[in-house]
């Protein structure tokens, strides 16, 4: 979304226009009291790297280039730009993120002081952006929220570039080969330089060879020492070359500077040395009128702008004025990296500023409650309602008053309702029973969206025993008393049941962790050293892999409980009355008296996805308004569910086909009938209209991957060579939850547990009896709605 300008700029803006680059003070950046002027860039996400962190965090770029495709690919919104802007402080690199969407999320702009301090408030796609870094990034980053000042980097750098191809099928090397020319490499060569660097990106279909995304990237640097004021001074410039061409870090990209281009197009004169002259048929003008190209000031003001396209003098010189790259070719741009400048580089440049993370915008989680007390006004008479928290449910009290709102309004609707006791075997939270007699089983997630794994086991241990499952959303109120919007909060439990998926790539699945442990033989999993978060992974050959900077520190399969899997990474254990740390070798390394002096990070289980989506184990979607009281149905319908045919066709397929296929080399291809069902099933249960036909590849369908006929015990059959599910379908373990306990239902309503339960619902599985129990498994996780 562009930013709308202000009637005026400053005087001192004003006089600079037309002039050579001058440095004038710059603008406030508090955020209670930063006016936003024509150029801020508002609903930023900031992210600081600090020095500290140059050995612990080594794949930034790696990072870097996973938040970006899903930002793109993000189900609910389209982006179709996201800005980057990078620069140093004193003790490391700051970074701040802009994405765009194509639709109007908000016709004003905004200041930082705007935004509610709720998380789920924030407006779009400010909120996208921000989950999405969060999710991504250790969570020893600071992440922030606010405006970017423009104005703090002056109205003229001394010096700037951008990245540009000069020749005709030429294209920047892939990261496979080129691995040490990017954006980190530049950050290392500017230490201690104030400098601003810029990438924007944008995703296309269309683009040649398998690229999906055009990048446009500029460099600025502000220290006066680089900067050309006098024709002379040019002259010296082309004569003994210019002191620095910060693209340099680049060239083995086989990239070339803008600023490198413009100067081939100039000579000095043999009459004389301090004057310039552009070259015969350059086209170029003369350095009176030129020098916003030479100097780059040009570059800036279209960066200042958001615009990505280059000058019409560029664009005659160069083959490409943007440069394209597939997926993992990002890592060359998104840096993410960091360096020590021991000062604050600003320094070098003149009343200018490079704000730091407490310089600019606010941290929503910092002003999230502890706690939320909604009160219940409506009487409730049944004594089943009136247990301990401590027995009633074994979530927090927040939870339990939760659940006794939501007692309440399903009461108020009709409904027969219990609150059941719980012993955190397979209980769900309430029973409800209909006017009709029908039974359903119902789950009330609150704060659930920062812990999906818990979503998904009370998901699956439904799933296990066949319940009709009612999920019922809660929202969070802060202490001011705002609360999270319930379309939000209703989009973002469907899209979870949709896709159970933390993040996919071409070749497994990030999968969602949980809270609690894995103890194996006694001793407890940690993580190593520096590292803070699991990142657990399931491949499409059913093996679960914890990975960390491409290192596999745990792997095994799916269908085998944790402490069958292979551990490479430290333990620790309880003796006596000391705790005895070891290293992924089992020779010990510390010992300590309490165990909250252990340094390491427990190792979290993951969540365990069943099948490719839970659509199918819910039976309806509610969120409740504390407001009014009441429950609101949400709609279950995905957002290509429209009344064009073609259209909603079009797009169903497609997000079903990239979600749940993946390219995987192997002998034995997915036939047709395989997925189809499945895909059939899954566009029907999110769309008011009936099922696809049976034939997918009509008229308006294009053909995602290739399809063969082989022969099979059936005959002929339609097949996906190179192609398999995401995961398999149907994975089950001895660890799944609710197979300790049977289920118990009110006495008074006198049901036989043969009236409610039905055959699970996880595909394959025929009958529980199939699945040892899990009390055997070593993982101990914990069930926080």
């Amino acid at each position: 979304m562009a930013t709308t300008q202000t009637d005026s700029q400053s005087e001192t803006e004003s006089d600079s226009e037309g002039q050579s680059p001058s440095y004038r003070h710059s603008i406030s950046i508090q955020p209670s009291k930063h006016e936003a002027p024509e150029y801020d860039r508002t609903e930023v996400v900031f992210v600081k790297v600090p020095a500290s962190m140059s050995e612990t965090f080594n794949s930034g770029p790696e990072c870097g280039s996973t938040v970006l495709p899903d930002l793109f690919d993000d189900a609910e919104l389209t982006f179709d730009e996201v800005e980057e802007f990078g620069w140093p402080v004193a003790d490391g690199m700051m970074f701040a993120f802009r994405a765009y969407t194509p639709s109007r999320q908000s016709s004003v702009q905004r200041k930082t002081t705007d935004f509610s301090s709720d998380i789920d408030s924030l407006p779009e796609p400010l909120h996208t952006t921000y989950q999405k870094l969060k999710a991504e990034l250790p969570e020893s980053l600071e992440i922030r929220t606010g405006v970017l000042p423009m104005g703090s980097f002056g109205s003229s750098p001394a010096l700037g570039t951008r990245l540009v191809m000069e020749n005709q099928n030429q294209k920047p090397a892939g990261r496979e080969k080129v691995a040490d020319a990017d954006a980190n490499a530049l950050f290392e060569s500017l230490a201690g330089e104030p400098f601003l660097y810029h990438a924007l990106y944008r995703r296309s279909s269309q683009l040649p060879e398998s690229n999906e995304y055009q990048v446009t990237v500029r460099i600025f640097l502000f220290n006066p020492e680089y900067k050309i004021s006098t024709e002379s001074e040019y002259a010296d410039c082309l004569r003994f070359g210019r002191k620095c061409d910060p693209a340099n870090s680049f060239a083995n990209l086989g990239v070339s500077s803008s600023l490198a281009v413009i100067d081939d197009g100039y000579n000095v004169s043999w009459l004389d040395q301090e004057v310039v002259m552009p070259a015969r048929d350059s086209e170029l003008p003369h350095f009176s009128t030129g020098q916003s190209l030479i100097t780059g000031k040009a570059e800036f003001e279209q960066m200042r702008r958001g615009q990505y396209g280059a000058s019409d003098v560029l664009e005659n010189r160069c083959a490409y004025t943007s440069l394209l790259a597939r997926e993992i070719d990002l890592e060359h741009y998104v840096g993410l990296g960091t360096v020590d400048p021991g000062v604050d580089p600003w320094q070098k440049a003149p009343q200018l500023t490079g704000p730091d993370i407490d310089e600019v915008g606010i941290d929503p989680d910092e002003v999230l409650p502890d706690e939320v007390t909604i009160s219940v006004d409506a009487p409730v008479e049944d004594t089943a309602f009136d247990q301990e928290p401590t027995t009633a449910n074994d979530g927090t009290e927040d939870h339990w008053t939760a659940i006794k709102n939501v007692a309440v309004a399903f009461e108020t609707e009709g409904y027969d309702v219990v609150i059941v006791t719980q012993d955190t075997g397979s209980r769900p939270d309430l029973w409800v029973r209909r006017d009709d007699g029908e039974i359903f089983a119902v789950e009330v997630e609150y704060r659930t969206r920062s812990k999906a794994g818990s979503f998904y086991t009370n998901l699956i241990r439904q799933a296990v025993w066949g319940y009709k499952t009612i999920t019922v959303m809660v929202p969070q109120t802060d202490e001011n008393g705002r609360t999270e919007s319930l379309d939000t909060l209703g989009n973002w439990a469907l899209n979870s049941l949709a896709v159970p998926m933390k993040k996919r790539d071409p070749i497994k699945t990030r999968v969602h962790n949980c809270s609690g442990e894995i103890v194996v033989n006694g001793k407890t999993m940690l993580l190593p050293d520096g590292v803070a978060e699991a990142k657990w992974w399931l491949t499409c050959d059913s093996e679960y892999l914890l990975i960390h900077d491409g290192e596999i520190l745990a792997r095994g399969d799916a269908t085998e409980p944790f402490e069958a899997f292979e551990f490479n990474v430290p333990r620790y254990y309880e003796d006596g009355d000391h705790y005895v740390v070891e290293n992924k070798y089992g020779k010990p390394v510390q010992t300590c008296s309490e165990e909250s002096d252990i340094e390491n990070t427990k190792l979290r289980p993951c969540n365990r996805p069943v099948d490719l989506s839970y659509i199918q184990f819910v039976e309806a979607l509610y969120c409740y308004d504390p407001e009014a009281q009441e429950l609101v149905q949400q709609d279950m319908t995905a957002h290509w569910d429209v009344e064009q045919a073609s259209t909603r066709n079009e797009q169903s397929h497609q997000q079903a086909f990239e979600t749940f296929l993946v390219e995987h080399e192997n002998d034995d291809p997915i036939l047709e009938r395989e997925c189809r069902p499945f895909i059939k099933d899954w566009i029907e249960q999110l769309s008011t209209h009936d099922h696809p036909g049976n034939h997918i590849f009509g008229e308006y369908r294009k053909d995602y991957y290739a399809r063969k006929r082989i022969s099979t015990e059936l005959g002929m059959e339609y097949s996906y060579p190179g192609v398999s599910f995401r995961y398999p379908r149907g994975l089950v373990s001895p660890d799944l939850p609710g197979l300790d306990t049977k289920p118990v239902f009110p006495e008074g309503w006198n049901i036989a547990a043969e009236d409610v339960l039905r055959e699970p619902l996880i595909h394959g599985l025929d009958d529980r009896s199939e699945i040892e129990s899990g009390a055997k498994t070593g993982a101990k996780p914990e069930n926080d709605a």
